[in-house]
């Protein structure tokens, strides 16, 4: 059941159409606190990619730095599988502990985690859903997801991070250039940013009303007594 911010992001990738019936947006680009539900929305995202989207052959990767991290988004899809006797009654697991693929037999559509560190090149990924963006050194995920968009039809790279703090990083470069599409300053009718930060002079070991901008699911997913804690913490060790 999506909350607010999640319907808003699904609604705006999966409903906003071009003239020709495909997906307006092409790159999707989603920041926020950690805990606030990324993974498992783009886990979602990824099954309707699997199964909803009519797509033959999809290929759908849960792509992140290290094949650990990967299975993180992964494994909420698996979860998902698991708990919905509707998908379970469509999608093929296969290897357990972990699991390492979903397949869609109906239209030979697979879901299945990648990881930088052992990618091959020549996947044409429908869907492209990165994690924690801020942790990729290069930009070479996101080059090889987009290089195989050629072959597809309405494909979407759903990049998904909390802030990190390396403004040299390509997790900065999507922030900066999502901000400025947002904002009007550039124009690309097919990227999607929802960047969800504090502003520049908001201090938040002393004002909690600020703790919101980047934990829109703040009361839901993540607790008011959690960041309280992390903030006790902060000011007693500020290193």
């Amino acid at each position: 059941e999506l909350e607010p911010p999640q319907a808003f992001i699904a609604g705006s990738l999966m409903g906003w159409k071009r003239a020709d019936g495909t997906r307006r947006f092409r790159v999707a680009y989603v920041e926020m606190g950690k805990g606030n539900g990324k993974s498992p929305l783009a886990a979602a995202l990824g099954l309707y990619g699997l199964v909803a989207d009519g797509e033959s052959r999809a290929e759908i990767y849960a792509a992140a730095t290290k094949r650990d991290q990967a299975q993180v988004l992964f494994r909420d899809a698996v979860a998902m599988v698991e708990q919905s006797p509707e998908l379970r009654g469509r999608i093929v697991k296969s290897g357990k502990n972990p699991v390492w693929n979903l397949a869609y037999l109906k239209t030979a559509s697979f879901f299945r985690p990648i990881a930088s560190d052992n990618a091959q090149s020549g996947p044409r990924p429908h869907m492209g859903l990165l994690d924690e963006v801020h942790e990729h050194k290069s930009p070479m995920m996101v080059d090889m997801i987009r290089a195989g968009f050629k072959w597809r039809r309405q494909p979407l790279l759903l990049m998904i991070t909390n802030s990190g703090n390396d403004r040299t990083s390509v997790c900065w470069e999507q922030h900066e250039y999502g901000r400025q599409v947002c904002a009007g300053l550039l124009e690309d009718d097919a990227y999607f940013a929802y960047v969800c930060a504090m502003d520049e002079d908001d201090d938040p070991m002393l004002d909690e009303s600020c703790w919101v901008k980047a934990n829109p699911l703040l009361g839901r997913t993540v607790t008011l007594e959690y960041l309280r804690e992390q903030v006790r913490e902060a000011r007693g060790m500020p290193g």
